[in-house]
C-alpha cells in the first residue's frame, strides 16, 4: 500500500510542479499552487490506515491531535496581518510532511517491515477495485463540501455580492479547523462499528444512539456559537469586508457533525457490505446541491452557498438513515 501510494501521489505531484512551472502564473499564485501540492503529498502518504488495522487509533489520534496543536501555537505566535497569501497551507504543508515522514520511520522501525517493495501490488490492485466504492463515495463527499468554495467566485462575478468569495472561504477554513477534531472521534468510532458488528447484538441501536449524540451535541454547539457570532467572528477575522459571513458560521460548522453523522451511517452500511448502497445514498444530494449552485449563488451570494452546502449534507444523511432502516428491517426479517 505504501510503495502504491508514493507512486500515484508522488508521479501526480511531479507532474502538477511542472505544469505550474511551465505555467505563466504570478509567483504568489505559483506559490500557493505549489502549498496546495505539498498538503495532497502529505494527505496522500497519511498513515492512518496502519494504526486503523492494527486497532491503535488512540495512538493515532494522540499524533493528529499534538499536530493540529503545534500547527495552531504556530498560527497564534507567529502569524500577524500582512502575512503573504498560501502562508497558512505551507506551515500546515510542512507540519503534516514532518510528521508523516516521522510516523513512517516508526511503522519501519517498531514493525520492521520494508515499506518500499514491489511484492505484493498486483494483489493490491485488486483490493483496489474491490474498494472502488469507497473512492466514488470520497470524491462525491469532497465535491459536496469543496463545491462551494471553489465556484462562488466565478458565480459573483458582476453581481452585488464584493468580497463573498473571501467570506466564505473563511468560515469553510474554519469549518475545515473543525473537520480535524471531528476527524479523531470519527476515526476511532469507525473502527468500533467493524467489531460492533462481529460482536454485539445491538448493534443498530448503538450506531443510532452514537448518531444522536453527534447531532445533538452539533445542534448545541452551533446553537451556542450562533448566539454569540456577533462579537466572535469579528475577533476571528477583524476587516470589515468578511463580516458578511458571519451569520452563516454555525450553521457550515453544523454541516460538519452531519458529515460526521453520515459518516456513521456509512460505516454501518460498508460493514454489511453494502458499499454501492452508500454511493447511491450521496448521489442524488450532492449533484442535487451541485446543480443549484448554478442557479441560487449568482442570485443571493454566499448566504445560498451556505445552505446549500447545509441542504447537500442533510439530504445525504437522510439518504444514508433511510439506507440503514431499510438494512436494519433486512437484517431483522433474516433472523425472524
Amino acid at each position: 500500500v505504501f510503495t502504491l501510494r508514493l507512486l500515484i501521489y508522488g508521479f501526480s505531484s511531479i507532474i502538477w510542479c511542472l505544469g505550474l512551472l511551465l505555467s505563466d502564473l504570478p509567483k504568489n499564485q505559483l506559490q500557493l499552487w505549489l502549498a496546495a501540492i505539498l498538503n495532497l503529498m502529505a494527505l496522500g502518504m497519511n498513515f492512518q490506515w496502519v494504526f486503523q488495522g492494527m486497532q491503535r487509533m488512540p495512538k493515532f489520534s494522540l499524533i493528529q491531535a499534538m499536530t493540529s496543536i503545534g500547527i495552531a501555537i504556530y498560527f497564534l505566535l507567529v502569524f500577524k496581518r500582512g502575512i503573504p497569501v498560501g502562508a497558512d497551507l505551507w506551515v500546515m504543508g510542512i507540519f503534516q510532511t514532518v510528521v508523516t515522514v516521522g510516523a513512517w520511520i516508526y511503522v519501519r522501525n517498531h514493525f520492521r517491515v520494508r515499506l518500499f517493495s514491489f511484492k505484493g501490488v498486483r494483489e493490491l490492485l485488486g483490493y483496489i477495485y474491490e474498494g472502488m466504492p469507497n473512492w466514488v463515495f470520497g470524491l462525491l463527499y469532497n465535491t459536496l463540501i469543496t463545491f462551494g468554495m471553489l465556484s462562488i467566485r466565478k458565480l459573483t462575478l458582476g453581481g452585488p455580492f464584493q468580497n463573498h468569495n473571501d467570506s466564505f472561504g473563511n468560515l469553510q477554513r474554519v469549518a475545515m479547523a473543525s473537520q480535524f477534531i471531528l476527524a479523531f472521534g470519527g476515526s476511532v468510532i469507525y473502527t468500533r462499528i467493524v467489531v460492533w458488528r462481529h460482536e454485539r447484538d445491538d448493534f443498530f441501536l448503538r450506531v443510532k444512539l452514537v448518531c444522536f449524540a453527534v447531532i445533538t451535541l452539533g445542534l448545541f454547539l452551533c446553537g451556542f456559537l450562533h448566539s454569540i457570532h456577533n462579537w466572535l467572528f469579528p475577533l476571528i477575522f477583524p476587516r470589515t469586508i468578511y463580516q458578511s459571513g458571519a451569520p452563516y458560521l454555525s450553521i457550515v460548522l453544523f454541516g460538519r457533525f452531519l458529515g460526521l453523522a453520515s459518516g456513521i451511517l456509512v460505516w454501518s452500511l460498508l460493514a454489511y457490505r453494502k458499499d454501492w448502497v452508500a454511493v447511491t445514498c450521496a448521489i442524488l444530494p450532492v449533484l442535487l446541491s451541485v446543480g443549484l449552485h448554478f442557479y441560487y449563488v449568482p442570485l443571493f451570494g454566499l448566504k445560498a452557498a451556505s445552505f446549500l452546502y447545509i441542504g447537500g449534507e442533510m439530504g445525504l444523511f437522510l439518504c444514508c438513515a433511510m439506507a440503514f432502516l431499510i438494512l436494519k428491517k433486512e437484517i431483522i426479517n433474516k433472523s425472524a
